[in-house]
């Protein structure tokens, strides 16, 4: 695999990750069950802080290869 695909994969997956978040998100607006909106918060709120991980990694690796290049 070379680094476009790689790359590709990895900004097609955080999309769908994203649209994942938003879908929770209006799950939770959404719902009358209290005990539902709690654990569709939880899930969303933790989901939402692995992508932010997710994309910090991200750039600190595209800033560590530019970087290196220099």
């Amino acid at each position: 695999m070379n680094v476009k695909e790689t790359k590709k994969q990895l900004i097609i997956s955080s999309l769908f990750f994203v649209l994942f978040i938003i879908g929770g998100s209006i799950q939770i607006m959404s719902s009358p069950f209290l005990f539902v909106r709690g654990i569709n918060l939880f899930l969303v709120i933790s989901s939402a802080a692995v992508l932010g991980a997710f994309i910090r990694e991200f750039y600190v690796v595209k800033e560590k290869i530019r970087n290196s290049n220099n």
